[in-house]
């Protein structure tokens, strides 16, 4: 048997540079990506962060670039998975306020997250 690799948090510039690189291939290749931005009150303890590593993928990639929120890029995903990865990390993390946005054609990473960000708000969910 393999041995699981932990995931762990990315800088916000590299998280942010391999997404740029994820979403020229996207538009590239016509590829899925998926970003969700998740926010929790107060912030994220240890334990949150964790348990919300430990539902992602090892090609996932994933940063907090403030305390309350972190941000995960799912290449090759579409939304319909996505929403599956959705549900594991908010049976993981029920604190979190969670928002989707798909990869559309013309986006920056600045929207994309933005999107994201946008989904997750106080009155969506």
């Amino acid at each position: 048997m393999g041995r699981k690799v932990r995931k762990e948090l990315q800088d916000p510039e590299v998280f942010e540079g391999a997404l740029r690189e994820e979403t020229e291939i996207s538009s590239e290749f016509a590829l899925p990506i998926s970003v969700l931005a998740l926010r929790v009150e107060g912030g994220w303890s240890e334990e949150a962060t964790r348990r919300a590593l430990d539902a992602l993928r090892t090609a996932d990639l994933v940063c907090q670039p403030e305390p309350e929120e972190t941000l995960i890029a799912l290449p090759n995903t579409v939304t319909d998975d996505a929403r599956v990865v959705e549900e594991r990390l908010r049976e993981a993390v029920p604190e979190a306020i969670v928002g989707i946005a798909p990869f559309a054609r013309g986006d920056t990473v600045e929207s994309l997250i933005e999107r994201a960000r946008v989904c997750g708000g106080p009155n969506s969910s």
